[in-house]
This record gives C-alpha cells, structure tokens and sequence, in this order.
C-alpha cells in the first residue's frame, strides 16, 4: 500500500487527513460507555500477567454464543490499556464474550504461546493476537486455524498467510512520518539516533527503517549515529541513550519509536540537562508522553490510534464468524500530536477515548 500519512496540525483551525482505511466497514464509535469488565469465569488460570484473562460480555447485536480471544503484547502502558478499552466495547456493542490478555513483559514470547494455548483449549471461536514474536507464533496460530478458529492479527502479525486480516497502523508511513518531523526540526542537518523497541518484530523494525529511509532521501546533510534496540526495557532504554550522548556531545536529534523508549527519552534529557538542546521525536500520545509535550521535553509525538485498533479487531473476527468478507488489511491511521494541538478534540479523543 502506499505510504500515506496522516498528520494533525493546528493553525487558526485544525486540519486532519486520513491514512486510508482500506475500505473498513466497522468504524470505532465515538467513544461511549466501558464495557463492563468482569472476573474471569472459566476455572482454568490465564497464562498471563496482572489483569489478564479480562472478561467482557454485554448486550447488543445478537452473534450467538461467539467467544473472541484478544491476545495483547501485555498490560504495560497506557497504549495497551487503551486497546483493552476499545476490544471491550467491542464485545459490548456487537454482543459477544471478549476476553483479554496480555503477558508479563513485551519479551515473553513463550508466555504468549501459551496463551493461545488456553484460548484453543477454553473454546474460542477466534484469536485476535498482537504478537511478540513474529515466527516463534506461527505454529501455535496454525493449529488453532486447523482446529477452526478464526485468526486476526492486530498491532503486529505474523510470517504466515493464516491470518484473516492483520488491523494495524502503517507503520513503514508512521515511521516516515517521525522521520520528517524530525528532518524539519533539525533544519535538515546534524547528528541523530534511532531507538526502536522489538528488532524481532516488523511492525517496529518499520518504525524504525521509514525514519531512516526518509531521512536519508530528505536530508542528505543528517548524520546516523545509530539504530539500537532496547527490548522495550525501561532501564536499557535509559542506558542507549545516556551513552549516545556521552559518545557524542553534539547529538542534536533523537526519535523513539515506542512509549516506553519516549518516556526513557524524557527522563535522560530531564536529568541531564538536554532540554531544548537535542530535539526528541516520539511515538504513542498517552498522559504520560504528552505531559512530556506540555513540559517542551518532547517536540513531537507520532501516535497510532490504539482504541480504534482494539475495536476493529473484535469487529473484524465478528465479521469472519459470520462468514462476511473481510479484508486482508485494515489501516487504523496515524497522527502527530504537538504542543499546538494537543488540547484539540481531535487528539484528546486519541489520548483520552473515554472522556
């Protein structure tokens, strides 16, 4: 598909363009009522970390007695609570039992497989799976589509053609959307690194590559420092970028491309006094990074739409268990969030989808 990019800018009156939705038929609603959450019901343990195994069942259009499985990476974050948020609705509004998951760390891969296990096991009619591991998934998901079960992937997907449909962010656009904010922040010259989270997993390699490949196309006169991956650890994000200052002093640009790298950026420029001497692109608007913004830590942040990501994915599983066409590819869209518009209605309903 084409690398399309949404940004969202305010001057006198704020103008959005879309990403394209490669013709979506569910749209996320504006945002209403959450979803009541409750216990989870079955006597098997979930797999997963703190808050796992989150159950959502509400009335609304009648899908029978369908169970859809959401697999997230994990809980960590803002980010993935806001998917949460939106697969709950989901299940409320088109009236089928959802129940979420996550695991521990955004490393756990074997974790994950064993919750698709349990979601094979407890009967799921369909697995919704943001993976953390692109291959190490692969034959998990293949036996639970032997068995029947629809897969739809979210976020991130797999090396596989198993998937029904893969609801995700362009992240290749997104990526070459941070890459020209930056570009233009630096006057098209000086020193950068790049800090992307998951090496392992393409959706954040993409982040990382259309960045670069911007960049180099763009702004001949930019230097590289590095790409480094931090395995979305908090600590070892801190470290990559303390040592990229030390080793180079006359860094002026730096780009994060998840929210936990964004916010090891702010810490490390904050207690080292780097504020407003090294430009900062982030990724993913949630209170915390946009508090960043506010405090002008962060120049700019480049953000999926997570809420609308959690909903289209239940919505699109829905759509399979009832034998409808779905497509290969939703596009959920991207947006850059600056200090200007910030406070619009646009962004807060980004950031704060149920206020």
């Amino acid at each position: 598909m084409g690398k399309k990019l949404w940004s969202v800018a305010l001057g006198g009156m704020l103008a959005v363009s879309l990403l394209a939705g490669c013709g979506a038929k569910e749209e996320a609603p504006a945002a209403g009522t959450q979803a009541q959450t409750q216990g989870q019901k079955e006597s098997a343990e979930p797999a997963g970390g703190t808050g796992a195994g989150q159950e959502t069942q509400a009335p609304g259009e009648s899908n029978g007695d369908y169970y859809v499985s959401v697999i997230m990476k994990s809980f960590t974050g803002d980010f993935w609570k806001t998917v949460q948020l939106g697969a709950e609705q989901a299940g409320k509004d088109l009236g089928v039992k959802v129940v979420v998951d996550g695991c521990d760390t955004e490393t756990e891969y074997e974790q994950q497989i064993q919750l698709v296990e349990s979601a094979i096991m407890k009967g799921a009619n369909a697995i919704a799976l943001s993976t953390l591991d692109s291959e190490a998934l692969v034959p998990i998901c293949e036996e639970a589509d032997s068995k029947g079960i629809k897969i739809i992937t979210f976020n991130s997907t797999i090396n596989s053609d198993v998937p029904i449909c893969h609801v995700a962010t362009d992240n290749y656009a997104a990526g070459e959307l941070a890459g020209k904010t930056l570009g233009e922040a630096l006057g098209g010259s000086g020193k950068y690194a790049v800090l992307g989270s998951a090496e392992g997993v393409k959706n954040n390699r993409d982040r990382s590559d259309g960045a670069v490949a911007y960049i180099e196309k763009n702004y001949p006169d930019m230097e590289l420092i590095q790409t480094q991956y931090m395995d979305n650890d908090m600590n070892k994000a801190i470290s990559i970028i303390n040592d990229w200052i030390t080793s180079n002093p006359d860094i002026k640009g730096i780009y994060t491309n998840n929210e936990t790298g964004t916010i090891a950026a702010a810490t490390v420029l904050s207690e080292r006094g780097k504020v407003g001497e090294i430009t900062h692109i982030g990724f993913d608007a949630t209170e915390q990074t946009c508090a960043q913004i506010k405090d002008g830590i962060t120049s700019s942040i480049v953000t999926q739409i997570p809420y609308k990501m959690g909903y289209d994915a239940v919505a699109k599983a829905v759509d399979a268990l009832n034998g409808k066409e779905v497509e290969p590819l939703i596009d959920t869209g991207v947006a850059l969030v600056t200090k200007d518009n910030l406070d619009s209605e646009e962004i807060q309903k980004i950031i704060n989808p149920l206020n």
